[in-house]
């Protein structure tokens, strides 16, 4: 924790105070929806990195750059990765170098031994600087193409690159959905996010209100690029630039072409904080008012949900919630505990819930057959209050009740 805060206090240090406008470029193709278009739309994007120029600081590519378009199978997915995607890293390399830019490319990294959804970063001299890995995979990516989300399960800190006096944050396609997020980068003050995206359902209104409100919300310009679904079409694409104001100040809807958008990264908007406090940004006047404990459980304590947690895992069955909560803290990753129908059982699981909600899997134990449907119903619902619901597990002896509480609360595993 000591080394965690000696760098966010390292880089808050060394912030300059204002840089140079720049000049950004999204790069927008076209999504292919058979092979033969995908090829054409990725021989296009090397045609608009060849025609980039010494005028650009950044240029923007979409996610999954080297595949943009259908796959008949799932197996071609990562046949084309290693295909086009050296292709498309030297061309991203070489365009940094020869135009003196900075380049960000979403593309698979296949340098781990499951591949890895990533944003590659390339400095003006072409030489790779980093990578971000996207947070929030689509359940497509890991259980149909085969790409790594073990590294999701852990807890880290947001990606920040401190790149020429500007600070960089990244959101890659579905993690512009988890607003939760939004708030934590906020605190490290970026000034610009790259957000690499594939995203194709989401139409245009719902895509502006997204972008805008990330911007707004983390006091950063966003510069995302995406894949358009067709010049006709009322969905998907929408790469933009837009400003800490949540002014979009550069779109394409359905276009198939680059963007270029100039802007100063530094050029903050400040409102009004009340009370006489001096204007701040917009997530430092939330910051004031913030009442987390009121909210979702969130942070580096929570584990994953009962359907991603292995077979193989620390377990402690126990009514003593000191036990509970020291094996826990100590790593423990499924707790048990039994509820009596004929005692104060909702006070019972509410302690509980109130300090190890999400903290780790619960196998509830109903002892006996006295369940009416009131008690039960009382009983998902405090487990639905405290947001417990993906991290229970029910064990049930009496079958009566196994069937009743499986009607209720679907969404939990019952079993005897």
């Amino acid at each position: 924790m000591k080394r965690f805060l000696t760098l966010a206090l390292f880089l808050f240090a060394a912030l300059p105070s204002f840089a140079a406008p720049m000049k950004a470029r999204v790069i927008q193709p076209l999504f292919g929806q058979d092979r033969q278009a995908l090829d054409k739309s990725f021989e296009w994007t090397l045609r608009q990195l060849e025609k980039c120029n010494a005028s650009l600081d950044i240029v923007v590519l979409p996610e999954f750059s080297e595949v943009p378009g259908a796959t008949p199978q799932p197996e071609d997915f990562l046949k084309i990765v290693r295909e086009y995607g050296p292709t498309l890293l030297q061309a991203c390399s070489e365009t940094a170098r020869r135009c003196s830019t900075l380049v960000f490319c979403g593309a698979i990294d296949t340098d781990w031994d499951v591949p890895r959804n990533a944003t590659f970063v390339f400095g003006r001299d072409g030489a790779l600087i980093g990578k971000y890995y996207k947070e929030h995979l689509t359940a497509g990516e890991w259980q149909k193409y085969g790409l790594d989300k073990s590294y999701t399960e852990q807890w880290t800190q947001p990606l920040m690159m401190d790149i020429e006096g500007v600070r960089y944050a990244f959101l890659t396609c579905y993690d512009f959905y988890f607003y939760e997020n939004f708030a934590n980068i906020a605190r490290w003050k970026p000034d610009v996010i790259i957000g690499c995206s594939h995203q194709r359902s989401d139409p245009f209104r719902a895509l502006d209100i997204i972008n805008t409100f990330c911007a707004y919300n983390t006091g950063a310009y966003v510069v995302r690029a995406s894949v358009s679904m067709g010049r006709r079409s009322k969905l998907g694409g929408c790469s933009c630039i837009v400003s800490p104001t949540g002014k979009i100040l550069g779109k394409l809807r359905s276009q198939v072409r680059v963007l270029d958008v100039t802007f100063d990264p530094k050029e903050k908007y400040l409102k009004p904080a009340g009370y006489g406090n001096p204007p701040a940004l917009h997530s430092e006047y939330i910051e004031i008012g913030r009442r987390p404990w009121k909210y979702r459980p969130g942070g580096s304590a929570i584990v994953p949900p009962l359907s991603e947690t292995p077979a193989e895992h620390s377990y402690l069955h126990s009514n003593d919630l000191a036990a509970l909560g020291a094996a826990v803290a100590t790593g423990t990753r499924e707790i048990g505990f039994d509820l009596d129908p004929s005692g104060d059982w909702e006070a019972h699981l509410q302690e509980i819930l109130q300090h190890l909600s999400c903290h780790a899997i619960m196998d509830i134990h109903l002892a006996g057959n006295a369940w009416d449907e009131a008690a039960l119903r009382r009983l998902y619902a405090l487990v639905f209050v405290y947001d417990a619901v993906a991290h229970t597990h029910f064990s049930v002896p009496d079958a009566a009740v196994r069937e009743q509480l499986s009607a209720l609360a679907p969404k939990i595993p019952v079993s005897e």
